[in-house]
């Protein structure tokens, strides 16, 4: 074949793989008094806003953007996201004016117990259906914010019951709403396989706290989210996170995140395509830089080169793109 045919198939390929995305922040608290890792102050929230659109990111609405990029179909370029968890009255009281005030769709994942329980802190069903009547997305962050996989247990009889309380959610949000997608986001993060593949049989999409954007190569029952708070609130360094690319490989064969007795984990990964310059790969695992190992043109492999520490720890890894970078991140658990 023509070099110069392979030249521009290679390209329209990567244009394929990764023009149509979006990426996506969370947040949880916006506040002055709360969990410095889980918070941003209403100050830096408002430099957010307001550098995205002095950047000319467009802030997408969520159902929207997966609807499309699932079907082929463009998004704005740029396109960003906005998500918080768990149903903090701060968000309502902080940040819900000012995207009101920007007319700015996001999404909301709420836990019920704590609302139904009018715990202190949490909004209220009123305070959610007003956000909803101006646009927001409200979705299952389960009935009890418990660990979901932390369990001595792992069994049809465990998945069983996660599968009812995530059910029963999303029964509540629905009695209270009216309607709500078939959306999890997993607390903490955490899931394995068995719950992904569960979500997989019943259409559901969900959503975990591993950074990189979202594509029509995702795998949407474990869809990345940017964090934007605590030592992750910094402007420049979510500047070059939003303006990244999500790596182009097949997400659906990534290990599953739950450590076992191999620890340090091994990711292996395949792209989905031959990149200009795949060779500058980096992963960054526990504050070291890696080089990963290439098993052939397309497939790579890297491991931290000592156990990872209890509770969650990440492998990132990214890739000079054009105007940017591609990025991957697995979050891996290790409880036992």
């Amino acid at each position: 074949m023509n070099r110069y045919i392979k030249l521009l198939l290679l390209f329209l390929s990567i244009n394929l793989n990764a023009s149509e995305h979006v990426n996506v922040l969370i947040y949880h608290h916006v506040a002055e008094n709360t969990p410095p890792s889980t918070t941003i102050s209403v100050e830096t929230f408002i430099e957010h806003l307001d550098q995205i659109s002095a950047n000319q990111f467009n802030v997408v609405d969520l159902e929207w953007a997966i609807s499309q990029i699932r079907a082929g179909k463009p998004i704005p370029d740029r396109s960003v996201a906005i998500t918080f968890d768990d149903g903090f009255a701060d968000i309502y009281h902080n940040a819900f004016p000012l995207l009101k005030e920007r007319n700015l769709p996001f999404t909301l994942f709420v836990a019920t117990d704590a609302i139904d329980q009018k715990k202190k802190g949490m909004m209220s069903w009123e305070m959610i259906r007003e956000m909803k009547a101006n646009g927001a997305i409200i979705a299952n962050h389960t009935t009890d914010h418990d660990y979901l996989v932390r369990k001595d247990s792992l069994d049809a009889e465990w998945l069983d019951s996660v599968w009812d309380n995530i059910l029963s959610a999303q029964n509540r949000i629905e009695e209270e709403i009216g309607e709500a997608p078939d959306w999890l986001a997993y607390p903490y993060g955490e899931y394995n396989n068995d719950l992904k593949h569960r979500l997989l049989e019943n259409n559901w999409i969900g959503f975990g706290q591993q950074s990189g954007g979202i594509a029509n190569f995702s795998d949407f029952q474990a869809l990345p989210r940017f964090p934007a708070a605590g030592i992750y609130s910094s402007w420049k360094s979510l500047n070059v996170k939003l303006a990244s690319k999500p790596l182009p490989i097949d997400y659906k064969s990534l290990p599953d995140p739950i450590i076992d007795d191999t620890n340090p984990p091994l990711l292996q990964a395949s792209l989905l395509n031959e990149l200009p310059r795949q060779s500058e790969l980096a992963c960054f695992i526990e504050g070291n830089s890696y080089s990963p190992a290439w098993l052939s043109k397309l497939s790579f492999i890297v491991q931290a080169n000592k156990p990872l520490p209890k509770g969650r720890s990440r492998y990132n890894c990214t890739m000079p793109a054009n105007k940017g970078y591609y990025w991957l991140s697995l979050q891996w658990l290790n409880w036992k």
